[in-house]
């Protein structure tokens, strides 16, 4: 027995010396639960004290790794807050600044000049990411807010912008180094290869302006062979000259005869239309033109034209006419019949002071201008004046076999004039005639239909 109790005795283990309780464990020595664990520390203060935090009695936190910002309001919620967070602003401040000013301070080798707190840390640093954290109304009710936040996150954040931004000026400067370098090395290079540079730099505007003429003279080439086909293909359109009359419009074109006269004529009840006589010189044309109703005279113009523009461009010859144009229209007590010439020049007097005191008269300026279409085979016009607007076409179906010898009008008026309307009082006019010219500059007739209810046979004459 005493044997057993001596063994027992040597058995017993020596007191642990090893200084932690990790160490103990790392040696398989036992260790305290308790020790590990941490026990509570029974002299902590309650957070509440009769149902009220401690931080709303105390106004502060004793903790001294939070920072913290505590408002008071005796108005409302948000005032407390905003409160809370004006204070946990200044409280973060100080310390931020603290921070920025380390860095700065151990960086200072690093850097060329002189860095500010304001620089480096922009003012919402302050208040970012954080949020009211508790909020308690007193019995006498005054609003308490509380903002409670980490230091080390806030001093981790805050540090790492802060080095960021140190080190990204660093490299700034380093790099603005070694360019300073880099540039002395290639002045160097330069002063060596300054002539062969300028030689080569020559060279390749050559050979650039040399490639611009080259894919210039292609594009005007490959231009030129596109209007040559086209003068191919519509070279007998192209060689026609518009008709210097439309319906009962001009064109831009000018006659190429001195005199021109034409009349137009009711095949149905054998009254006269129109009568007009025209002189043309160089690009000048002077036109008079007398209207009647039941072969009766009614209305009378004076024109004056200026072609301004002569045919012009390869493909859609385009040409331009400006003028002028005095018209009139009698009363009943000056009208004449138009069937009978010799009355034109032997009004009486009252007649006479029927058409020149007519309170239906004006003046204008017109302009026209045509251009021609050879993939339709057709030249367009549209005539401009006070008292209308007319848009019009000549269409030759057969102008490689029979050139204009066969044309087809069309002309669509807008009339705003209402003594110059059809008796209908159409705004909006369609005429269509078909013209045949028997002799060229000579003599043509054309059947047209006019004013919405009549066809006409209009005879015109060249001098």
């Amino acid at each position: 027995m005493i044997l057993a109790f001596t063994q027992l005795i040597q058995a017993t283990p020596s007191p642990d010396t090893t200084k932690t309780k990790f160490d103990r464990a790392i040696h398989g020595r036992p260790f305290d639960l308790n020790e590990l664990l941490g026990t509570p520390d029974k002299s902590a203060l309650p957070n509440l004290v009769n149902g009220v935090p401690r931080w709303v009695l105390e106004d502060e936190i004793r903790d001294a790794a939070v920072y913290y910002g505590i408002g008071k309001s005796t108005q409302s919620t948000d005032q407390a807050d905003n409160d809370a967070r004006l204070r946990f602003s200044q409280f973060v401040e100080v310390s931020v600044k603290s921070i920025a000013t380390q860095q700065i301070e151990e960086n200072k080798d690093r850097l060329e000049e002189n860095y500010s707190y304001e620089s480096l840390v922009s003012t919402n640093m302050k208040l970012r990411s954080v949020k009211i954290s508790e909020r308690f109304m007193t019995s006498d009710s005054i609003y308490h807010s509380l903002i409670k936040y980490g230091k080390s996150e806030y001093h981790k954040l805050v540090t790492d912008e802060i080095k960021i931004s140190l080190e990204t000026d660093i490299r700034k400067q380093e790099m603005a180094h070694q360019a300073t370098e880099a540039l002395r090395a290639d002045s160097l290079r330069h002063k060596l290869t300054m002539d062969s540079l300028a030689l080569g730099r020559k060279q390749a505007v050559i050979d650039s302006l040399d490639h611009i003429l080259k894919m210039e003279e292609s594009r005007i080439r490959q231009e030129q062979e596109r209007i040559d086909l086209i003068k191919s293909r519509f070279a007998a359109f192209l060689k026609l000259k518009p008709r210097f009359l439309m319906i009962d419009v001009p064109s831009a074109s000018t006659p190429r005869t001195w005199i021109h006269s034409s009349g137009r004529w009711d095949p149905n009840t054998g009254h006269m239309r129109q009568v007009k006589l025209g002189t043309s010189l160089w690009l000048f044309t002077a036109e008079a033109g007398i209207w009647g109703v039941e072969s009766l005279a009614n209305q009378a113009d004076l024109s004056i034209k200026l072609e301004v523009l002569p045919p012009s461009g390869d493909i859609y010859p385009v040409q331009l006419a400006l003028g002028y144009i005095k018209y009139v229209t009698a009363t009943e007590g000056g009208y004449f019949d138009l069937r009978k010439p010799g009355d034109y020049g032997s009004l009486s007097p009252l007649q006479t002071a029927e058409w020149r005191d007519s309170p239906i008269q004006g003046t204008s300026f017109f302009a026209v201008g045509t251009v021609g279409v050879p993939t339709i085979n057709s030249h367009i016009n549209i005539y401009l004046d006070n008292r209308m607007v007319s848009l019009g076409s000549i269409w030759y179906p057969f102008p490689r076999n029979m050139g204009d010898a066969i044309s087809i009008i069309n002309q669509i008026d807008y009339i705003k004039d209402e003594s110059y309307q059809n008796r209908f009082g159409d705004q909006l006019q369609w005429q269509i005639g078909l013209r045949l010219i028997a002799i060229s500059d000579r003599f043509a007739t054309m059947v047209s239909y006019e004013d919405h209810e009549a066809w006409m046979l209009n005879f015109e004459f060249q001098y």
